[in-house]
């Protein structure tokens, strides 16, 4: 049985079309997502905007105000609570770059020569408003992307500090007018500082979410099921009645169902080292992450792969089809099951999203879907339940499949094909 296996294991690796599929295929396709969607995640990220702040004489008399304003572009440090990247506080944090202007009319010039997005200014009563200029209103409420999109996110953020600011701005100052004594306590400020500091940074996923990570995952599943090729190859071989190979086989001491055991086990090994191969490169090659957890992203290609086998051994089994039939499925079942699973563009994404909420039972059963759910479980979930769920269902499908061809296997007659 290891003469078999190792023979085997040869053979596999001499297999220049399976090579080409396994890990020429996913390197190249893993290349061309990073090339093309290398900028999509600056879309989604905070980027300083450029703001007129108008210093009139309410601007002098705002002293609150100042300080703020000069934490949120950069030019003072915060004192307490946390940045907008969720640093310690002291940091920098930095949504607009200040440019100063003496009235309303200096600020309006600013839009129209394109130095400002917006300009913002105090009211009597010390507190902030901001003003967008009508290109960046109109920028935003349609909703563009790219640059547009980045400018959208850092006002929202803008927008909810300067709401923060104010109602504490109104509190303070409604309780000092009802106790003026309060001005004078220290333990009133800091229970203000206190108040303003109670909103931080919560993360909801083990990692930091990553828009092009799907692709990536999505292609680990393309290319886990091609992988199949590898077990049908051992099953073919270990057949009189459909290889060469097979009838002198046939007169071997070695049983057939450990030749078959050999033949998977060869494919599982080599599977996986592909796969394995993949995953290095799209995590260091591409920098696409895993959440620190890269021993659980090996252990999921293995059981990946050992689904891929189970898959191929089933499909082998099939009585009166060609082994060039054979050979052919194993790349138009992967194709046609990673539509469903979202590599194909954003189309695919819609459409995969669509089956999940409408169709579950479809998604759960789709080999391709399943090995990407399985790395997004690695890299979103704080626990390991739902990738030991995933596993699960892979090992699940790897019974059927085996049991599926197993039984075929044993009531197979020899046929000419």
């Amino acid at each position: 049985m290891w003469s078999t296996f190792v023979t085997t294991l040869k053979t596999n690796l001499r297999n220049r079309s399976a090579l080409f599929w396994l890990i020429v295929f996913p390197l190249a396709l893993a290349t061309l997502f990073n090339g093309m969607l290398s900028g999509l995640n600056e879309g989604y990220e905070l980027k300083a905007v450029p703001l007129a702040v108008v210093q009139d004489a309410n601007w002098d008399k705002a002293e609150g105000a100042k300080t703020f304003v000069g934490v949120l572009s950069g030019k003072e440090r915060a004192s307490s609570g946390t940045d907008s990247d969720g640093g310690a506080a002291g940091e920098r944090m930095t949504l607009f770059t200040a440019v100063d202007v003496d009235g309303l009319d200096e600020a309006r010039t600013a839009f129209a020569d394109g130095k400002a997005d917006g300009y913002l200014r105090a009211d009597g009563n010390g507190r902030l408003s901001l003003t967008l200029s009508p290109a960046t209103a109109n920028a935003i409420r349609g909703g563009a992307t790219g640059a547009d999109s980045n400018t959208a996110i850092t006002v929202a953020a803008i927008d909810t500090m300067l709401g923060l600011y104010n109602r504490t701005d109104a509190t303070v100052r409604d309780l000092i007018a009802r106790n003026p004594q309060a001005a004078a306590s220290r333990a009133f400020w800091e229970s203000v500082g206190e108040t303003a500091g109670l909103t931080r940074e919560t993360s909801l996923t083990n990692a930091k979410p990553d828009t092009t990570a799907r692709y990536y995952y999505a292609l680990l599943g393309m290319a886990c099921l091609m992988a199949m090729g590898y077990s049908i190859s051992a099953v073919t071989t270990a057949q009189a009645n459909l290889s060469a190979l097979g009838i002198r086989r046939t007169v071997a001491p070695l049983g057939r169902g450990r030749q078959l055991i050999a033949g998977f086990l060869a494919g599982w090994f080599c599977s996986a080292a592909s796969l394995t191969i993949a995953l290095a490169y799209i995590r260091y090659g591409c920098g696409i992450p895993l959440g620190g957890r890269e021993p659980a992203a090996v252990l999921a290609v293995a059981v990946a792969s050992f689904m891929a086998c189970a898959f191929g051994t089933m499909i082998g089994a099939i009585p009166k089809l060609p082994h060039g039939v054979k050979t052919g499925l194993t790349s138009a079942i992967p194709c046609a099951l990673s539509l469903f699973s979202g590599l194909y563009g954003q189309f695919a994404m819609d459409l995969s999203d669509w089956i999940e909420r409408h169709a579950p039972a479809l998604a759960v059963i789709n080999p391709a879907q399943q090995v990407t759910n399985l790395f997004y479980d690695i890299l979103y979930y704080d626990s390991y339940r739902p990738f030991a769920e995933t596993c699960g269902i892979l090992l699940a499908m790897s019974a059927v499949f085996l049991a599926a061809g197993v039984i075929m296997l044993k009531e197979q007659r020899y046929e000419h094909l």
